[in-house]
């Protein structure tokens, strides 16, 4: 009966929300497209064959719009796709199906990893610890410890809050510790300068910033936040010929400062990531929810987009 109850509830919000603020505008999430994945981040990863077949039913289904659109007076409901991180499949395996079905998109760049071979931290993560023991040695740490205890989750939060030198040095640690052999993946790999540029210089493709570092904001002064932001500006102008006006959150993460540094630096607005639409109203404030797409096609990507759509 509650459960009921709340359902409709949300139905009655959701109406009161199209007679108010007109059609809603899904903007959603990606970060791999690609065939290889690792277990523990399998969420983050969408397949080319469904990445393909989505783009087909998202190509019938909504009217496909650019950040920098028009979002009021839709005729369907909206629908933008973003890309977190700067990942090289993002170019290899993404852009031919956004041009085989002209869809445009904005990809968010974390400028740290651009034009090297090292992962992103949390890709090493994931496979640093599917290869160790269920006891196995956690730097710092004299005595071994069990999966049990030091699960995947606490690792990540662990990990997180060191800075990018920090992390380094754990990472070798711990590989070393538990006779982890860790070689940077062609599949992991971040975008090149050059694949970056052209990125930039296709029609179809805007850059967004994702930070440099890729640090929790919300774990950030005013003063710590602007530098991060204005270097990620900088090195991306060094590289793009376009304007970076976006910004999505690194982890999602934000406090009361956020919003007064990417004004001060003339960034339009900041994308969440909190599954949930957004609006005309949304991008007019500069504040974009986002909703992220798993690996799923066909009858659960229609049940999956029904959720957000109305």
């Amino acid at each position: 009966m509650k459960k009921n109850l709340t359902k409709q509830y949300y139905k009655f919000l959701k109406l009161k929300n199209r007679i108010f603020q007109g059609r809603p505008v899904l903007v959603l999430m990606y970060h791999r497209i690609s065939n290889v994945s690792d277990k523990k981040l399998a969420h983050l990863t969408v397949s080319v064959t469904n990445f393909e077949k989505q783009l087909v039913y998202f190509k019938e289904k909504y009217q496909i719009l650019k950040l920098s659109d028009d979002w009021t007076s839709l005729k369907k409901t909206g629908l933008v796709i973003t890309f977190d991180d700067g990942y090289a499949d993002n170019i290899i395996n993404a852009l031919p199906l956004l041009e085989k079905y002209q869809i445009p998109a904005t990809i968010f760049v974390t400028t740290l990893n651009t034009n090297t071979i090292k992962e992103f931290w949390w890709d090493r993560l994931a496979y640093d610890y599917s290869n160790v023991e269920e006891f196995f040695c956690f730097p710092s740490l004299k005595d071994k410890v069990f999966k049990e205890q030091y699960t995947y989750k606490y690792i990540v939060e662990f990990v997180s809050k060191l800075d990018n030198d920090q992390k380094e040095i754990w990472f070798l640690e711990f590989e070393k510790s538990n006779k982890i052999f860790f070689q940077n993946r062609e599949e992991y790999r971040p975008l090149t300068n050059l694949e970056l540029k052209q990125l930039s210089e296709h029609p179809l493709i805007d850059i967004g910033i994702h930070s440099h570092n890729h640090y929790s904001l919300g774990n950030l002064t005013y003063e710590e936040q602007k530098n991060e932001l204005s270097f990620s500006v900088e090195k991306l102008n060094e590289l793009t010929t376009k304007n970076i006006k976006y910004l999505a959150l690194p982890h999602g993460s934000y406090n009361g400062d956020t919003l007064k540094a990417i004004e001060d630096i003339g960034i339009l607005g900041v994308l969440y990531a909190n599954n949930y639409y957004s609006n005309f109203n949304n991008k007019s404030s500069g504040k974009i929810n986002r909703i992220l797409i798993p690996s799923i096609s066909d009858e659960e990507l229609v049940r999956y987009m029904k959720h957000y759509d109305f």
